[in-house]
């Protein structure tokens, strides 16, 4: 296995909280690896999805190493002794000292550990799982090879639920005998939720939600969210993006609900919170599904704007702060600003002007790449739905020189309201903002425009219902639109 190797100035800068954590100010570990010697080696721990180095240290002519500070504060979690082949093994800090013995043949399997419960179980655990998986994978791969149906793969399945049952009832025997142990809460994170049997309703039939909703109440009912400690395992960050992007609807409402409870409950403890609140800002700010850009807003309002995420820099924080403003009038259900800009002829047309249930947004620039594969396809959908459903289009050109889009509209003749500034309006806007608007004049920032095309669909008053789709997902989304205001009525 090979991890990248993050030094320590980039620990400080990406988590500097780190220092500041509950964990062990003075600690001693010792560690002794037949088979090197005279090199260096390093101290590794999980942060998130990442893996970083958090110190160094030499090794002796004896294979002796150790890492040892005082008064700089070391938190527990699973931690990496990586060797200079950039090959590693696992063990576990909640003690502030213990020593390691094992050698470079089998790092995991000859590993033993002295004066620490933790690693003594943890090291019995990790032989456990080497031996059941090289039990398990070939009946695995015999398995899943043979038809669901026969007998044989029946055989395997049991055999193989058998052995995944041993390897629980063993987790479960640690949890019980050492519940006091940092393994014992990392087994209990791993745990599967129980779910009981849908209760029926009095007509006899079974709440279909029953499971969903129960599974997801209880999600994190196996992990606390103010131990920081999971955030330096392998265990926490998979389970934590589960759960934001798999359990909890796909719906920005439901999110943000969602995310300022999680929140709360890691409110106490500051590296927990600052995780939570980034990471999930993180996720929806880079969403690529339509209008979760919401959740991306409501966050920065509501923890960076107000002094929250303290640890985040003022010049972060202030790219941080306008790229939330310049998105939160573009939010699905938000009434889009409107537009004001001339023809080919110059006749100025207004978006608010337009009278239909629904209208079709077009931004695109005749020169560019993306938009000759895709006003092509546009008018296919024009002509075959739009304009049979009488569905108006507003196309706005986006490239400043107008030269090449008059040219590109007399070669395909586009049936549908096509405007554009140009360098004149540009250069001389007081000569003509009595026939339009700042925010018109300014659409490319207005309308937060860094690449073309771009499509929006907005309803009779010009709200927002869809952004960003592509010109392909047009006919679905409003056939989708118009069931589901359908079935509301």
């Amino acid at each position: 296995m090979r991890i990248s190797i993050f030094f320590l100035a980039l620990i400080l800068a990406t988590c500097p909280l780190f220092l500041r954590s509950q964990g062990f100010s003075n600690y001693s570990y010792k560690f002794k690896i037949t088979g090197l010697k005279d090199t260096v080696c390093y101290l590794g721990f999980h942060f998130g999805e990442k893996k970083f180095v958090r110190d160094t240290a030499r090794v002796n002519a004896k294979g002796e190493v150790e890492f040892k500070k005082k008064n700089d504060t070391l938190p527990g979690g699973i931690y990496l002794f990586v060797l200079p082949d950039k090959r590693w093994f696992e063990f576990i800090i909640n003690e502030p000292s213990f020593t390691i013995e094992t050698d470079t043949g089998n790092l995991v399997g000859n590993a033993r550990s002295k004066g620490s419960v933790e690693n003594q179980l943890w090291f019995e655990y990790l032989r456990l799982m080497s031996a059941k998986h090289k039990e398990i994978e070939p009946i695995r791969k015999e398995r899943d090879s043979l038809d669901k149906k026969s007998e044989r793969y029946k055989a395997l399945d049991k055999k193989l639920t058998a052995l995944n049952d041993e390897v629980n009832a063993y987790r479960e025997s640690i949890m019980q005998k050492n519940s006091n142990t940092f393994i014992a809460d990392l087994f209990r994170a791993m745990k599967d939720i129980e779910i009981p049997e849908s209760p029926k309703n009095p007509d006899g039939t079974v709440d279909s939600l029953f499971r969903y909703q129960y599974f997801r109440n209880h999600y994190f009912d196996h992990l606390n969210l103010t131990d920081e400690r999971f955030l330096r395992t392998p265990v926490f960050e998979p389970k934590f993006m589960y759960y934001i992007e798999k359990v909890i609807p796909q719906i920005p409402d439901s999110i943000i609900a969602e995310a300022d409870k999680l929140i709360a409950k890691a409110s106490t403890n500051a590296e927990m919170f600052k995780f939570i609140v980034h990471t999930i800002t993180y996720t929806f700010e880079r969403s690529q599904l339509m209008c979760m850009d919401a959740v991306f807003v409501h966050l920065v309002e509501k923890y960076y704007n107000t002094g929250l995420a303290k640890w985040s820099d003022q010049t972060t924080l202030d790219k941080m702060k306008e790229r939330a403003a310049k998105l939160k009038p573009l939010l699905c259900g938000k009434t889009a600003p409107n537009i004001i800009l001339p023809d080919t002829n110059m006749v100025w047309q207004n978006l608010y002007n337009i009278q239909s249930d629904i209208t079709v947004l077009y931004f695109w620039d005749a020169t560019c790449s993306h938009c000759k594969k895709n006003t092509p396809k546009l008018i296919e959908v024009y002509n075959n739905y739009l304009k049979p459903n009488n569905i108006p289009l507003f196309a706005v050109e986006g490239e400043l020189e107008t030269t090449e889009w008059k040219k590109y509209l007399v070669e395909h003749k586009f049936p549908w309201i096509n405007v554009s500034d140009n360098p004149d309006i540009n250069k001389h806007p007081e000569k003509y903002i009595h026939l339009t608007d700042l925010p018109s004049l300014n659409f490319r920032h207005t309308w937060d425009l860094s690449t073309y095309p771009v499509v929006y669909v907005l309803d009779k008053d010009k709200k927002i219902l869809a952004k960003k789709i592509g010109v392909e997902q047009i006919r679905d989304f409003i056939e989708g639109y118009k069931k589901s205001k359908k079935a509301s009525h």
